[in-house]
Parts: structure tokens; sequence; C-alpha cells
């Protein structure tokens, strides 16, 4: 699936507060039937932005300009869901940028599949002629597929969901905006089983099979578990992304059964694979890598009735812990029906990244469709707002590492999802520093 605008840009001095209602008047005159953001929402949406961002007196938001996003996105396969909240996400943050005097964003939006490499590479091929700046990805690049090309467009990328995986380690354009699941999660976690399970030892994982990818991952995570001081027990079994039938791979954890074992799937598979290990007797203490809504349908009663655990960054959209939180979940849950998970908060979150690196490059007098000046941008002041974290009068913080191109921080912890609540059994960052245990 492709979505492109063509259009030309020009430049002016705008008034963010007057731009605000001017601009969020004439959105919604335009219609958005599918969104469903009334004049009013959007006026007051955009003032909230505007002052939540601390941008009241900023001259130039870049209201003048139409800038090119692309969005490489896993919109067909296992979890097309997910990847429907991350582009819903986009369009609001997209609608809510222009409605509070930004530049007009125009996205093009690329299916790459389960991801699959054909698909991927087909996408990042069709972005590089299209000429834009920078995209929204996810899985890694699409594990891994689109690297390469992302350096030869020099297509500024942020990835939300798979994060700066070893195997994106020296792409020079690509950053990663989350934890590096899981091994970022892993020393906190290995720290909660210790405490908390005193008598578990051994540690295995089934997963997605990445391929000649796995080994890398594996030699991280099993570094880790053993620093952790617990014991990896040598299950690394996997599956394809797009496989839904985990009875092989049961059948094998059973020949090798961890006393914890990570379940390193996304979107719905956690809850699929959790009702299939519960079926076939897994005796493993589960502990997810993500958590999603999606899941606990998938599960049909096991996880709302037996529980999982995960640790992992995760939006707790039930408790918006900032106001830049707490306007995004009123207005995605408005807009689309339901509540955000985090995709749609990590892709949310990343589009207002870009907005800040566009009004950086502006003030600077550059051209912010020159990726490069983005990417100098970033590197200068890589440190944007954030739905994590942060209090209830001010956003969280979402700061890369120009070194790794990964997170410096990230708020995470190890959680349980059980009849229909998500309770927070401990806390800590990257590496599992300010590890607290929650009673």
């Amino acid at each position: 699936m492709s979505i492109h605008r063509t259009t030309h840009r020009r430049r002016r001095l705008v008034a963010p507060l007057v731009a605000a209602t001017s601009l969020a008047l004439a959105l919604s005159a335009c219609g958005s039937d599918d969104e469903g953001v009334s004049a009013e929402d959007a006026k007051d949406q955009a003032a909230d932005l505007v002052g939540i961002l601390g941008l009241e007196d900023t001259a130039d938001l870049g209201g003048d300009l139409t800038w090119d996003l692309g969005a490489t996105l896993t919109l067909s396969g296992p979890t097309a869901g997910n990847s429907k909240a991350m582009q819903n996400a986009i369009d609001l943050a997209v609608e809510q940028i222009k409605a509070a005097g930004g530049p007009s964003i125009e996205v093009s939006v690329k299916d790459i599949g389960a991801p699959d490499p054909v698909k991927a590479k087909q996408a990042i091929e069709e972005l590089g002629a299209e000429g834009v700046p920078a995209k929204i990805t996810t899985m890694g690049d699409g594990l891994g597929a689109m690297l390469a090309d992302t350096d030869k467009y020099r297509i500024l990328t942020l990835d939300g969901q798979g994060g700066a995986q070893v195997f994106t380690r020296g792409t020079e354009y690509f950053y990663g905006t989350r934890e590096v699941a899981p091994a970022d999660a892993v020393p906190g976690a290995m720290q909660w089983v210790k405490e908390a399970l005193p008598d578990a030892e051994t540690v295995g994982l089934a997963g997605v099979d990445l391929g000649p990818l796995n080994e890398p991952i594996r030699a991280d995570v099993k570094a880790k578990i053993e620093a952790g001081g617990l014991e990896f027990n040598g299950l690394w079994e996997t599956v394809s992304p797009a496989e839904t039938d985990f009875s092989s791979l049961i059948a094998n954890v059973k020949k090798n059964e961890p006393d914890v074992l990570y379940v390193a799937f996304g979107g719905a598979a956690p809850g699929a694979f959790a009702a299939a290990a519960k079926a076939a007797g897994i005796e493993s203490e589960l502990l997810a890598i993500e958590f999603t809504p999606e899941a606990v349908t998938a599960s049909k009663g096991v996880l709302d009735k037996d529980g999982l655990k995960f640790s992992m960054d995760y939006f707790d959209a039930e408790n918006p812990g900032n106001p830049l939180a707490d306007l995004f979940v009123g207005a995605y849950e408005k807009a689309y029906g339901a509540k955000p998970d985090f995709y749609a908060a990590n892709a949310y979150e990343e589009v207002f990244a870009f907005w800040q690196l566009i009004r950086e490059v502006v003030a600077d007098g550059g051209d912010p469709d020159d990726s490069a000046q983005l990417k100098a941008a970033l590197e200068a002041n890589p440190v944007f707002p954030s739905v994590y974290g942060g209090d209830e009068s001010t956003p969280g913080t979402l700061e890369i590492d120009p070194e790794t191109h990964s997170v410096a921080r990230r708020p995470m912890g190890v959680y349980e999802y059980k009849a229909g609540k998500v309770t927070t059994l401990a806390t800590y960052d990257v590496g599992g520093a300010d590890f607290q245990l929650v009673d």
C-alpha cells in the first residue's frame, strides 16, 4: 500500500497561538470523517499542545512548510493491527501539529508485510525514489532488510517498535526510540526473577526467527541472563514472524523446559502462545517481551484467568503520567474509539521528534528537506518530549545516544496483566539501572 501526495514548500513566520486556532478551524472545515475530531477538539488540542511543549514564544513553527514523511509498517500479517495503531497515531500527531501552527506533513505509507524482505526492499526503494527525508519504521527496519538502503537514500529513520537492535549498529541514518527489545529489559528482569522467584535458576527463549540475525541477539541476551546470575539453558526456539501455529515450537520447549521462558513475540502472538503453552502443560514462568490488548483476545481467556508477566517499556494508557501523554490518550481515544497501545504511543512521539528537528533546522536557516541537516540537528540536541516519564505538569524525555543510536534511558519494568488489569511488579531503566521492586 502506498499513499503519497506531492506538494511544494513555502515559508513565512506565523504566530503560534493565532495559527493554532485558525488552522484548527480550517482543518475541521476540510473534514476528517475517519478521524472524528471536531473543530473545537482540534482547537483545544492545538492550544494545549503549544503550552505543553512550551512553544508560545517560538517565532517559526514551520506553518508555511509542506514536509514529506515515510512510514514503513507491517500492515499485513500478524501485527497488522498494531501497525494500524501506529498509522492512526501518526495521523493524529500530523493533524495536531498542523492545527498548532506547524508544517503540513504528508505521509507516504508502505506495507512491509510481516515483515517480508521483498516487500521491505520495495518499500525503501519507493521512498528513496520519492525523496522523503525521513521515515518512521518498525521491526528493526523490517528485520534488517531496509538498513542498507536507509543509508543509501539518506532517509533519517526512527524505530519505536524494534529499537536499535544489535544488527542495526553501523547504520548511519537509523535510530531506535525505545528499549532494544528484549536486551535492554533483560538485566532488570533478571533482577526481578532473582528477588521474586528465588527458586528459578534457568532461562530460555521462544520467539521470532530472524535468520542470520538470530546469533548476535542470542549472544547478547545470553550474556545478560548470565550477568544477572541465572543460567541460559540453551533453549532458543524460533518460528517465522508470520507463523501462528506454535505446536512444533512448544514440543521442543517441553524437551528442555526452563524455569523462566522468555516469550519473544509481538502483537497478539504472546497471548496465542500462552494459550498453546497452557494446553501443552508447559510449567515455565512465561515472561513476554511486550503486551498489547490483542494478546488478551488471542489467549481466549487464558491471560485473564492465569495472567501474563512481561518486561518492557510499557505505555500505561489507563494512567498517563504527564500532560503530553494525557493529551495523546484522550485525543486518540476520541478519534479512534480505543485507548492507544505502546506501538501507537511510540509512533506519536516520533512525529513530534521530527517536528522539533524541522524547527531547529529552520531556526538555523537550513532546509528541513535535507536529511543530513535533520540528522545533524538530532546529534546536536538528541532530547525530545515524550509520553513516557515526566510528571503531572511536565512531559517526559526521550533521549537518544548519538553513539549507540539507541535510547540513553527509558522507563521500563516488569508487569503482570490479569483479569483486565496491569500491575507493576518492578521498575527500572536501561540495563537495570534504578531497579525497584514494587510491593
